[in-house]
């Protein structure tokens, strides 16, 4: 038994339809996009913790120079300064500090990874 062509073009749509979906942490959050260098991120926003998700497509992407560009957005979206993060090259989870005020285009950081991975996300503003 095939699918027809109608039930084909149905799957496609309902599997590009959660391409940017936020994950299950951050339904009903407050969503914004944001355009960094180039990349295209959906930002949702909850308490302290905000997640970027990347919606355009791009080759091989390097974790350092995107998460800094996610951290950019997501700084862009809430207004809080990024802490820590986490993820990988698709989405990124971040704590936030939502004290004083901090321009978003700075970020001091840490990337989190699996084993004790460690990496400093730093970028100041041009």
């Amino acid at each position: 038994m095939g699918l027809s062509e109608g039930m084909w073009r149905l799957c496609l749509i309902l599997l590009l339809a959660g391409c940017a979906a936020p994950t299950l942490g951050f339904r009903g959050a407050v969503v914004s996009d944001h355009v960094v260098e180039g990349c295209r991120f959906k930002v949702y926003h909850s308490g302290d913790q905000a997640q970027a998700v990347r919606i355009n497509r791009q080759f091989a992407p390097r974790i350092g120079p995107l998460a800094g560009r996610a951290a950019i957005a997501m700084q862009q979206g809430t207004g809080c300064r990024v802490t820590e993060m986490a993820g990988d090259a698709a989405v990124l989870v971040a704590r936030l500090s939502c004290g004083a005020p901090h321009p978003s285009c700075k970020v001091d950081a840490v990337l989190k990874g699996r084993r004790g991975f460690r990496l400093p996300v730093v970028r100041d503003c041009p």
